[in-house]
């Protein structure tokens, strides 16, 4: 798996295989995910670091990604 995850001013972002960035950032729905680009600013972290209500979706994306190996057509599969 190739994929990196970063935090920036509190939103969360993984890094693709095939370089699409998505974006996590709390709204008064919850954690709202989104296509985006990475902040020059965004650090890399290790999974540990996400927040624990996130870390089940941002996992579901990267196995997506993995058994996919493409850029994903949509995030609500």
């Amino acid at each position: 798996m190739s994929a990196a995850l970063y935090s920036d001013a509190g939103a969360y972002f993984v890094r693709l295989s095939g370089g699409t960035v998505l974006g996590w950032r709390w709204d008064q729905e919850g954690w709202t995910p989104s296509r985006t680009d990475l902040p020059a600013t965004a650090g890399q972290i290790g999974f540990e670091a996400l927040p624990e209500e996130l870390r089940e979706e941002v996992l579901a994306t990267l196995v997506r990604d993995e058994a996919v190996q493409g850029p994903l057509e949509g995030m609500n599969n």
